[in-house]
């Protein structure tokens, strides 16, 4: 988290620290509000928790129930992601009507912007996460199924790099006249310049995996004047179009009308041995990793006055990484130019690119001078948000000439977050709080009134040894699980490339529970990066105990694999207790060629995470020493039980997209999920054990979907989504048609309609019904303050089979119509 995003605290701050202990330590021994009975009924994403890091910052979303993870677009570069998750079956049937969730984010960070989940088709939802700019990212399910994990890979600077400001919403307006792969003629500029008497150049920037050269004019202060010169541009730029403030999207400027051109290559020494330059550049790499960095600085000068050679190219980005490091980022900004303007293609360009566009995007002056010496940040600092939300729904049916109407939701949530740090020469000092009261006014599930606590840990970082203790009420992104859980971690950073960590404390399943003390767990991890976040693996071993028995004792492995272009994920879970695979699950995605990017998705795992409490499952007793109580079981006997009671899941989907020019976006995908069947459990009469019946499978669920995605189609900068999904299972088939758009109102004001259409054929659900959902979507961004609504209408039209009418037993189709509506109003504001 960026220290130059919070707002600086004055002497008097070390009260509001008091205070801030203390409601952490009050949120942490204090119980809250249980869950209620039926709170699936409730909201499906629990939380999203931001944590940044000092090169990577890690969210962790919780579900209610298990997800599958099905895909996401853009797979792995973008200022967004959209998420495809399939419910799974202890997730209930309501699901298929489920309103829109506007999720809260937790951490006091500045990277995530936005959350939103929508149903897409009964039993499957999307899941929508902003960034504040564009950014790398890779993201897996968590080994429970009920979790996700995405990773933000290179959000600020290193350590020792300065401070980066929360990027600012960039001003102003530019005509873009023409795009291109290929590099644009200086000439072209200057003819553009003089036809339209403006300002005009070249900047570069990346759109879903493709560099794109546009040329441009402006920057204009006002929509009119960008309007006078569009109007003059189109006759010989039929391509023209206005862009609002999309600058920061632009990596940097590469030529502009009467600018010399770049100066002459610098003059190079005589060559060296290729086995003397090597030993330098490694060298080089080993006074960074422990920052010599005027030895780094002296060495890769040298290097870079060397005739081209192949690995100049690796010299001159790591100049630029060492002068970042050091604090002249002024100095590091130039090294990257210089790098993209020699090796536009070379293999770091998109690394290159983003770690210019962080640097661009900081409002913080670098210091000038020649020291190695990275500017003193503020002491103390403070950063968080609040919001207020209320949700409202109501169900209609009617069926023979009757109606009934009920209110289905009606709450109000107020939520907060805090998070307080002083960073001191050698120690830093956090803490934080995120809490929120939930008030329910209709109570048709029982969900009564809820307090909410997602964090509540003070956290100490001693610098010098690398060492991070933290305690409180927290979540661990890896490590065997993702969650909350009451209790402490602590981590040790060995080197720059090994890590390790061990965890322990009580799980907490939502915000709105506490630990029972029946459940403990106790986990270590090491972690290995030896290529920068390129590569990373992680190992742990995890183990939990449940009323004295063992609750699950798993080993596993994570490795994780970003590079331009291509990402991999690969996670496996194996429950040493059980002896059985809990999880294994392959995600990439890779380009091809000049514009396709092919995604791959194959998951393996029990569902749901298997655990000694699923025991439970089919039977009323309220947990495992109940249960063990009640019949008599051995624990061998219980372990049998939750294994016959643990469904395994099997998934595969095959992606592809590609950018049909710089409006246009073509996605596509496959997939297939089976849920297994489980076996029945017989009744013993001897205990009075009732038995559990068998449980059949779901068979082969089949999924196609296409999907086109255009921009400033109808005005500069609006969105439009145009989708087609086909779904067959042994159970239901259908097929749902979608237009999701985006418009400019006025200012900072956006709008978004939504309609789609669904025919299904579920004879479980009465036959044939065809779903109509209209929606409209409006927020109000400002520089701290968002507004947002979304309100819609479902109606299903259902043709129900009834009972038999007559004497001669002949059935009657009766029409039945089940309307929805349901609105969600949120107000946030960040300090």
């Amino acid at each position: 988290m960026t220290g130059a995003g919070e707002r600086g605290l004055e002497p008097v701050r070390p009260a509001a620290l008091g205070v801030l202990l203390a409601l952490c330590v009050a949120a942490f021994l204090c119980p809250v509000r249980a869950r209620a009975a039926g709170f699936l009924s409730g909201p499906l994403v629990q939380y999203i928790d931001a944590q940044e890091l000092e090169d990577h910052a890690d969210i962790t979303v919780q579900f209610a129930c298990t997800v599958f993870y099905v895909g996401s677009a853009p797979a792995s570069r973008g200022d967004h992601t959209r998420i495809t998750l399939r419910l799974g079956a202890d997730c209930g049937t309501q699901f298929g009507a489920l309103p829109p969730e506007l999720p809260l984010v937790g951490g006091g960070g500045k990277l995530v912007t936005g959350a939103r989940l929508d149903a897409t088709i009964p039993g499957e939802v999307m899941l929508e996460l902003t960034w504040s700019r564009t950014l790398d990212f890779v993201m897996a399910p968590s080994a429970s199924g009920s979790g996700l994990r995405v990773r933000l890979l290179y959000p600020k600077p290193r350590k020792g790099t300065g401070l980066l400001a929360e990027p600012q919403t960039p001003a102003g307006y530019s005509v873009n006249l023409d795009s291109s792969r290929s590099a644009i003629a200086r000439e072209t500029v200057e003819a553009a310049a003089t036809a339209l008497q403006a300002q005009a150049y070249v900047s570069e920037t990346d759109l879903e995996g493709e560099h794109w050269y546009r040329l441009r004019v402006g920057p204009f202060a006002t929509r009119a004047e960008a309007q006078r010169v569009l109007a003059i541009a189109q006759p010989n730029y039929p391509r023209a179009w206005i862009a609002e403030g999309d600058e920061q999207a632009d990596i940097a400027v590469v030529d502009r009308a009467g600018v010399t051109a770049p100066a002459a290559a610098a003059p190079t020494d005589p060559p060296l041995p290729d086995e003397q330059r090597a030993k330098m550049l490694k060298d080089a790499r080993q006074a960074l990793d422990q920052r010599r960095f005027p030895e780094a600085v002296d060495l890769l000068t040298r290097l870079l006055r060397q005739p081209e050679y192949p690995a100049r190219a690796d010299a001159q980005e790591l100049l630029g990484l060492v002068r970042e490091r050091a604090g002249q980022l002024a100095q590091a900004k130039a090294e990257y130019e210089e790098y993209l303007r020699r090796y536009p293609n070379g293999a770091a360009a998109a690394r290159v690119r983003s770690r210019l566009q962080a640097l661009i995007s900081a409002s913080l002056q670098p210091s000038s001078g020649t020291t190695f010496q990275a500017a003193a940040p503020e002491r103390w600092t403070m950063a968080g948000s609040a919001s207020v939300s209320y949700q409202y729904g109501k169900d209609q049916t009617v069926s023979l000439g009757n109606t009934t109407t009920n209110n289905t939701l009606s709450s109000a949530l107020v939520y907060g977050d805090l998070l307080l740090r002083d960073r001191g020469e050698r120690y830093d000092f956090t803490a934080r709080i995120d809490a929120g009261y939930a008030q329910n006014f209709v109570s048709t599930f029982n969900l009564g009134n809820q307090d909410q606590t997602t964090a509540a840990y003070l956290e100490v970082t001693d610098k010098t040894f690398g060492l991070t203790g933290r305690f409180g009420r927290q979540t661990l992104a890896s490590q065997g699980i993702v969650g909350l859980f009451d209790g402490a971690f602590v981590g040790l950073q060995l080197n720059p490339k090994w890590s390790v960590s061990a965890a322990a404390g009580l799980p907490v399943y939502t915000g709105f529970t506490t630990g029972t003390g029946q459940q403990k767990f106790g986990t270590v991890t090491a972690e290995f990066d030896p290529f920068h976040q390129t590569w990373v693996f992680d190992v742990y071993a995890f183990d939990q105990i449940n009323a004295g028995l063992t609750e699950r004792r798993s080993i596993g492995l994570q490795t994780r694999y970003s590079e331009s272009g291509r990402t991999a994920v690969i996670l496996v879970d194996y429950d040493i207790a059980f002896q059985q695979l809990n999880s294994a699950t392959l995600i990439g995605n890779a380009k091809v060629g000049e514009s396709w990017v092919l995604g791959f998705d194959a998951d393996h795992r029990r569902s749901p995470l298997l655990e000694l409490s699923n025991s439970l499952i089919g039977l009323n007793s309220p947990d495992v020493a109940a249960l063990q109580a009640q019949y008599q079981l051995t624990p061998q006997q219980l372990r049998q039980l939750a294994l016959d009671r643990t469904a395994i899941s099997d998934t595969l989907v095959l992606s592809a997209s590609r950018s049909l020019g710089e409006r246009w976006q073509f996605m596509a995908d496959l997939g297939a999920l089976e849920l297994s069947g489980t076996p029945a459990s017989p009744a013993v009469q001897a205990t009075g054990f009732p038995g559990v019946p068998a449980m059949p499978s779901t068979g082969l669920d089949k999924n196609a979907s296409v999907q086109f995605s255009g921009s400033s189609l109808i005005q500069a900068s609006d969105l439009h989504i145009f989708s087609l999904r086909f779904d067959d299972s042994p159970l239901a088939r259908s097929m749902t048609y979608s237009w999701d758009a985006r418009f400019v109102v006025y200012g900072a004001w956006r709008l978004g309609p939504r309609f789609s259409v669904e025919q299904l054929n579920d004879p479980t659900l009465g036959g044939k019904q065809i779903v109509y959902l209209p929606q409209v979507r409006s927020d109000w961004t400002g520089g701290r303050q968002v507004f947002e609504l979304i309100a819609g209408y479902q109606l299903q039209n259902q043709i129900a089979v009834q009972q038999p009418l007559t004497p001669t037993g002949q059935v009657q189709s009766a029409g039945v119509d089940q309307r929805s509506l349901y609105v969600n109003l949120a107000y946030r504001i960040r300090f």
